[in-house]
């Protein structure tokens, strides 16, 4: 049967815009392999509080039509990367997807110093320590360090917070080149419709000008109410891929002033140490 997408019926699109494909790919020369891509956008459709989806479910979270959804992930299947649960006729991650994120964060001991920095910061205590990445126009928990003090949000490894409103996606997007920068608030205009210019758009640009003066992403309040958090990006001193890392928690306990007296220098003396892993050179 052919992958072509042109033979695959009309899809309704659903949920957030699919941002599987950077600006870069798109402009490169080298050719574009549309099935691998497809395959990627299953495995991204798992969120961590998933424990398992069905076909349906993928479907409508990646705007695939079932058919191709079937095919796809008796491949995932079979390489391993899911695991078929008879009891429920539905799918779940499996541990080999690990391997790809330890094969990353073992890298030059990156993230073994980014959990001892980490640890080191959480060890102040009524916080929430979280290394993430971007994931579509969401940020990605890939580490977390939390005190029990700290448990007011239902945070763990694999959950998501929004781009736009929090402390990691702030800083991200003050990292992120120009041209990523603009696809990204693209997406975000399109996502959010007409809260977009009613207010989000005003709010993430003042934020972003707040970086400039501080060196730091706050988000006060923007994301949950009784949530504070400030945040620093990370660059991968090999392939230069952006991360961030944020402290955050209970607003009644952590106020901006005590995140920036308290936590802010650490996360800067993280940032020179993981700089230093590259010999500064990105």
């Amino acid at each position: 049967m052919n992958d072509d997408p042109q033979n695959d019926p009309p899809k309704r699109r659903r949920g957030r815009p699919r941002q599987d494909i950077g600006a870069a790919a798109l402009n490169d020369d080298r050719p574009f392999v549309s099935s691998l891509a497809r395959g990627m956008s299953i495995l991204r459709a798992f969120r961590a509080e998933d424990r398992v989806l069905g076909t349906q479910a993928i479907a409508e979270r990646t705007g695939l039509h079932k058919t191709t959804v079937s095919r796809l992930l008796g491949t995932l299947t079979k390489l391993g990367y899911l695991r078929y649960m008879p009891e429920y006729g539905k799918y779940a991650v499996s541990n080999q997807v690990l391997t790809l994120g330890y094969a990353v964060m073992g890298r030059f001991g990156f993230g073994e110093l980014v959990r001892s920095r980490m640890e080191d910061i959480a060890a102040q205590g009524d916080c929430v320590v979280a290394l993430s990445v971007r994931d579509r126009l969401d940020m990605m928990f890939v580490e977390l360090i939390r005190q029990p003090a700290a448990i007011s949000l239902s945070l763990n490894v694999g959950s998501r917070i929004p781009m736009a409103e929090s402390a990691p996606g702030r800083a991200y997007l003050f990292a992120a080149d120009d041209a990523l920068r603009d696809e990204v608030l693209k997406d975000l205009a399109a996502f959010h419709g007409d809260a977009w210019k009613a207010g989000k758009e005003a709010a993430l640009m003042a934020a972003l000008a707040r970086i400039r003066e501080t060196g730091h992403s706050d988000s006060f309040g923007d994301w949950k109410p009784e949530h504070n958090a400030i945040g620093i990006p990370l660059h991968d001193p090999l392939t230069g891929d952006i991360y961030t890392l944020s402290v955050g928690g209970n607003a009644a306990r952590l106020s901006p002033e005590r995140l920036r007296r308290e936590h802010l220098p650490k996360l800067l003396a993280a940032a020179q140490d993981i700089a230093a892993l590259g010999g500064g050179a990105f």
